[in-house]
């Protein structure tokens, strides 16, 4: 007669680790990468059913599938997705908006409304393209005719 002995309990098999392609993350055995960051490490991504409130700052690009309520300064660009939704303010260089914004925002460069979009506040823009579709509602200025209000209203040119 033999005797088959049991495994241990605290027997674990080796199973082969599998790698994370993770955008701007670090693999085991590289590198460190401090001071060096890439667009995409100062990309923040609001998925959907996900709500976020507060402040936003220094960050690249804001993408926003779900929910913001928020302020948002020095960053560079806002991309809502049709699903998504922003309320508050925004100061920026860029934005692409195919879901919905409510509040004041301020775009330095272009803003673009896809067919899907809509903006209902105080607008400003540099420039300004809207699809078929789209939507904008409230107080809508180029940021060239503001420049020039102010002139006339104050008689100067100084900002």
């Amino acid at each position: 007669m033999s005797t088959i002995k049991p495994p241990s309990p605290s027997f674990v098999p080796e199973l082969p680790r599998r790698t994370l392609d993770i955008p701007g993350g670090r693999r085991s055995g590289e590198g460190s990468s401090v001071g060096m960051r890439s667009a995409e490490s100062r990309r923040l991504i609001v998925g959907r059913e996900i709500v976020l409130s507060g402040d936003i700052t220094a960050c690249e690009t804001l993408v926003v599938e779900g929910r913001v309520d928020a302020k948002l300064q020095n960053c560079q660009a806002i991309e809502i997705a049709s699903t998504g939704v922003f309320k508050g303010s925004a100061e920026i260089d860029d934005a692409d908006i195919s879901g919905r914004f409510e509040g004041n925002i301020t775009v330095r460069g272009r803003l673009t409304v896809r067919s899907t979009g809509r903006i209902e506040g105080e607008i400003r823009y540099g420039q300004l393209e809207i699809e078929a579709g789209g939507e904008i509602n409230g107080d809508v200025k180029s940021l060239s005719a503001s420049k020039t209000d102010t002139i006339a209203n104050t008689g100067s040119a100084a900002d």
